[in-house]
């Protein structure tokens, strides 16, 4: 009995050893993964809006938490509502970790919804994790006509949009389809500054999608002094903030309806989404998901947000932003070629 006790002690001890030897090379090369090395966090649009504001804003946190102190430069990347920068990250940025990026939620379906020039299939990119469940809302500047939801289903709405993938884009067209509103969208402005500029000088009523959050970071005064009207949440929900504002589901008709809007709208959980390029190495993943999460939990980092009036409304992990963007795919076929009819008619969805 005696022996065999010593037997199985002796087993414990070098299964415990082995495990302690095997951690070892792991935990030296966390800290040396990143030392003397420079990060470029690509934002997927223009500098001045509000991916630009999230992105400046998690930048010197992820070299005060990194092993090895990295410097992190910002990059901006617009073009195609975060399309270019996602078409750069899947097939030409570095794997090493070296290069990562930080766009729109959009990413998620633009290729499963036929979305032109995207060149990547969504469900191959590192998902790191998002900052932000964004909640989109269409606003219109105080002069003009429109002042409530049912006014967009009676009379044309000229909003401002960004490039064709752009939510600012795809959100008011994918509403006309799906509920027969009658947003007016002109597009072509490099990001919300531009589109801001353009609504002030009268150049249109509104915009057609604008994070909440963006303007609360941005524009915050406008909403004191009553300069624009929220019409309309594009957003599965309410905004904790704004629940006298109606969403796209309390105006939809029917469950038909209801049930595409879900698609269409599905992306916005992960709305600020940080994310790598495919075949990035477990490790280095693992490790910059760790770090997302720990930044993300941290008082100085949450203290700095608020006081840039920069909503972070329940971060979401990068495996659980992977997991929405698998359901994405794995959603019934009929109603994904019908979303994406709703966001980019004649283009061609697949699920390969």
């Amino acid at each position: 009995m005696r022996a065999r006790r010593e037997m199985h002690a002796r087993i414990a001890a070098l299964s415990f050893l082995s495990l302690f030897v095997l951690a070892v090379p792991s935990a030296r090369a966390q800290p040396d993964l990143y030392k003397g090395k420079t990060i470029r966090l690509i934002v997927g649009q223009a500098a001045g809006g509000g991916y630009d504001t999230y992105g400046r804003l998690l930048a010197p946190f992820l070299t005060q938490f990194l092993p090895g102190q990295p410097a992190v430069t910002v990059q901006n990347m617009p073009g195609a509502g975060s399309i270019l920068m996602a078409n750069y990250l899947y097939s030409q940025a570095p794997r090493d970790g070296t290069v990562i990026a930080l766009g729109g939620g959009s990413i998620a379906p633009a290729a499963l919804f036929g979305a032109t020039g995207a060149r990547f299939d969504s469900r191959r990119f590192s998902w790191i994790g998002s900052m932000n469940s964004e909640k989109g809302v269409a606003v219109a500047w105080h002069t003009a006509s429109i002042k409530k939801a049912s006014d967009i289903f009676e009379r044309e709405f000229v909003v401002g949009g960004a490039g064709v993938n752009a939510d600012s884009v795809i959100f008011p067209n994918a509403v006309n389809r799906v509920l027969s509103t009658r947003f007016k969208v002109v597009s072509g402005y490099q990001g919300s500054a531009e589109m801001v500029l353009a609504m002030e000088r009268g150049e249109v009523q509104g915009i057609g999608n604008w994070h909440y959050s963006s303007i609360l970071a941005n524009r915050p005064d406008w909403l004191r002094e009553q300069k624009i009207n929220l019409i309309l949440q594009l957003g599965l929900g309410p905004h904790p903030q704004l629940p006298d504002v109606p969403t796209v589901m309390d105006v939809a008709r029917s469950d038909e309806e209801r049930d595409v809007l879900r698609i269409v709208f599905a992306q916005q959980s992960i709305g600020r989404p940080v994310l790598g390029p495919p075949e990035m190495a477990e490790d280095t993943l693992a490790l910059l998901r760790k770090t997302f999460d720990a930044i993300m939990r941290d008082p100085q980092f949450l203290a700095e947000a608020e006081k840039r009036k920069i909503e972070i409304n329940e971060p979401m992990p990068g495996g659980d932003a992977a997991q929405v963007v698998e359901k994405l795919y794995a959603a019934n076929p009929a109603l994904i070629r019908k979303a994406s009819a709703a966001v980019h008619p004649g283009g061609a969805s697949s699920q390969n």
